[in-house]
């Protein structure tokens, strides 16, 4: 399995390479079959609601016979009645081969060697952020498609910037916004997974976090949909709760379903220690260990497909490679609202005008050479860093992504000081861009009778 998780790393970083311009290391994100988005599209085929989505993960574009077949094999060996979905947010591809390697994770390592078993490297989406990458999960649609273009999207309509985690103003605290003027329940311009999976008569249900039921992000991933919300407090106890959910389904294939379950908790310590200091190893390593005492050696069930991914990776963020715009008033004079998206996928909204435009591209690139790539809107889109660039992107996402997408090189960031407070200061490790290290994500599969 070794030898084929090599080729399809390799294949997969020469097939998403992108231009010098965005760094040695940048990786396109794939929508098209190995990317994150093709997941949830894999799994609306394998339990037969397939509908009109981004094509379903494909190992055949790794263009090795090895690869496809040995997908084919844990796939169509016997029917798969229930898929279950583990996203560990901020488990990169390249952490856990790290880990892997470091005999750290040693219950992961014999799940990524077993032959029986399919592991692989797929991509993440653009921004590589939890807000995007997750709604995408939901709903098996690119980030053009559904317009969540990051962590703080700006409203037009309303006038203001919100960050879609807090579903607040982004800006300003002590401005409040209603549901009246932003309701979670009809946020999407595109249906969730739920909802198509339960039109097929098939159950689904969601392990996640006790404290985002009803949250804003939890709210408009699955509107409309009867999917049950099983809360947890640990990641050990939501490996105890996706345990007890399977040996509840039926094995005589008269229910197929679909879990999704979300663990935090990785993403959490990584933006506090780093990535890969040692708080995170021993984040990772406990979970390495539930997952193994409450699932792996407890179930036995070949019509279950447990999936593993991740939605993006992280890399350490230094307080020197920061790009403060406030420093800057020719850039801040230019924009109608702060800068949007990320610290490493930034968005500018410019005053009108394309004398503006040319002006505000021009300073970034004099000033900024060699720390980030501008790209116009229709830049971006054409790159396609958001969606497939032949297809019209809704106008959610041409209202957020603004005038110019601001695309930090290696491990610089960009931020913007409000009112002499940095909001992101806190965070050492970080994500969002486009480097391997936050886009690459595993892809690992596995029966359970393994």
């Amino acid at each position: 399995m070794n030898n084929l998780k090599e080729i399809a790393e390799r294949t997969l970083m020469q097939r998403q390479q992108l231009p010098n311009f965005f760094g040695s290391q940048a990786v396109r994100p794939s929508y098209d079959g190995l990317g994150l988005t093709n997941v949830p599209a894999l799994a609306l085929k394998l339990l037969g609601a397939d509908s009109t989505t981004v094509p379903a993960y494909n190992p055949i574009l790794y263009n090795s016979n090895e690869i496809s077949d040995a997908f084919e094999q844990l796939t169509k060996q016997s029917p798969i009645n229930h898929v279950v979905v583990l996203l560990i947010d901020a488990l990169g591809y390249d952490q856990l081969e790290n880990q892997i390697k470091a005999g750290k994770v040693p219950n992961f390592e014999q799940m990524t060697q077993n032959p029986h078993n399919f592991y692989a490297p797929i991509t993440s989406v653009y921004p590589s952020t939890t807000t995007t990458a997750l709604t995408s999960v939901a709903t098996a649609r690119t980030p053009q498609e559904h317009g969540i273009m990051g962590t703080c999207n700006f409203f037009p309509d309303l006038g203001v910037s919100v960050n879609l985690i807090r579903f607040a103003a982004a800006f300003d605290s002590s401005l409040s916004i209603s549901e009246q003027h932003l309701n979670p329940d009809t946020l999407l311009p595109v249906p969730n997974i739920f909802t198509m999976l339960e039109r097929k008569g098939i159950k689904t249900s969601q392990v996640n976090y006790y404290a985002y039921e009803n949250s804003g992000i939890s709210r408009f991933t699955t509107a409309g949909s009867k999917t049950k919300y099983n809360g947890y407090y640990t990641p050990a106890d939501a490996m105890a709760t996706i345990r007890q959910l399977i040996e509840q389904l039926p094995a005589d294939g008269t229910q197929k379903s679909y879990t999704y379950a979300y663990i935090p908790t990785i993403d959490t310590t990584a933006h506090a220690y780093g990535p890969l200091q040692p708080n995170y190893e021993a984040e990772l390593a406990a979970i390495d260990f539930s997952l193994n005492r409450e699932i792996l050696s407890r179930l036995q069930r070949k019509d279950v497909l447990l999936i593993i991914t991740a939605d993006h990776g992280q890399i350490h963020g230094l307080g020197n490679r920061i790009m403060w715009l406030n420093e800057h008033t020719v850039l801040t004079s230019a924009l109608i609202t702060p800068a949007t998206g990320e610290s490493r996928a930034t968005y500018l909204h410019l005053r009108n005008g394309t004398e503006v435009l040319e002006r505000t591209r021009a300073y970034i690139e004099d000033k900024f050479n060699g720390q980030v790539a501008a790209l116009t809107r229709n830049e971006a889109l054409d790159a396609g860093l958001f969606g497939d660039p032949q297809k019209v992107p809704s106008e959610q996402c041409l209202d957020r992504i603004g005038d110019l997408v601001l695309c930090p090189l290696d491990n610089w960031q960009i931020r913007q000081r409000l009112k002499g407070v940095d909001r992101l200061n806190f965070l050492i490790g970080v994500h969002g861009g486009l480097t391997r290290e936050e886009m690459l994500v595993p892809f690992l599969a596995l029966r359970l009778n393994q």
